[in-house]
């Protein structure tokens, strides 16, 4: 009797075992199903990130080049505006021209990248944009100018800085158009930023235009020679001109790399004032 209980309960278990083990694998093969959907699910969600980020990328890529399209346009119409403005004023024609020839000068002697030399001509042919914003009557007054005036001529940087705002890939330049009237001690408009606080190619556009207004032919006066404008920027290096700057301007001249363009022939209604100071 005890050996039948036994069989029988023997034959339990195996079926018990039998029952757990069909339930392990039925689980098992529920689990891997769902395994294999959850990767599949993975690949769709993977592929549908990656067309996504292609979307995304070509949409931005159709910005950029939109924004760039517009910002090109506006540099056109920015260039438009500086030929205007030269048209009203033959110095500033040929002032601009001889700007950014000094400074190239300079800034080679200081071993600028020829990158940086090309912003910053780039800069010298700009740098009296804002003076687009100063009224004719100002502008080219035969007589000299009133205290009120010359404050309205010495917001020109501000204005020129105003009109490349939208250009975000000429900030550098736009950072030149705005300083190059500071000095170096601090005394300039219109910030009055000082020292190292102007940006390089700002303190050699000064320099530079500095030098032209010095060694060019104006309505008002006689151009200097240019040995005593070479004498005036050495006693103004360390106030109003940053003196490393100074040192390598009197070493090109020094060199003979700079030499004073040939006069140019000023429009009789081109008369300026008297009152204005050398880089105005």
């Amino acid at each position: 009797m005890t050996s039948i209980w036994q069989w029988t309960l023997c034959g339990l278990s195996l079926l018990g075992l039998f029952g757990a083990l069909l339930y392990i694998r039925t689980v098992s093969n529920r689990l891997q199903d769902r395994t294999d959907e959850l990767e599949e699910l993975k690949e769709q969600v993977l592929e549908w990130n990656r067309r996504l980020e292609d979307k995304v990328s070509q949409r931005t890529q159709d910005f950029e080049l939109a924004h760039r399209r517009l910002q090109e346009n506006y540099l056109e119409t920015v260039t438009a505006l500086v030929e205007a403005l030269t048209a009203k004023d033959t110095y500033l024609f040929s002032h601009s021209h001889n700007v950014a020839f000094y400074a190239k000068v300079i800034a080679e002697e200081m071993k600028l990248s020829k990158e940086r030399i090309d912003r910053l001509l780039h800069g010298c042919e700009l740098h009296d944009l804002g003076k687009i914003a100063v009224p004719d009557t100002i502008l080219m007054k035969p007589g000299p100018l009133t205290r009120e005036e010359f404050e309205v001529v010495k917001q020109h940087p501000i204005w020129g800085a105003r009109i490349l705002g939208p250009l975000s890939f000429m900030k550098d330049i736009n950072e030149m158009v705005h300083e190059e009237h500071e000095r170096w001690d601090g005394t300039g408009y219109p910030r009055g930023l000082k020292g190292e606080q102007i940006r390089l190619e700002a303190r050699i556009i000064s320099v530079a235009d500095a030098l032209d207004a010095m060694v060019s032919d104006r309505p008002y006066r006689q151009r200097v020679g240019l040995d005593q404008a070479a004498h005036e920027l050495e006693r103004c290096g360390g106030t109003q001109f940053d003196p490393v700057v100074v040192d390598a301007c009197l070493r090109a001249i020094e060199a003979g790399k700079i030499i004073p363009a040939v006069p140019q022939t000023i429009h009789p209604h081109h008369q300026a004032s008297s009152s204005r100071h050398p880089a105005a």
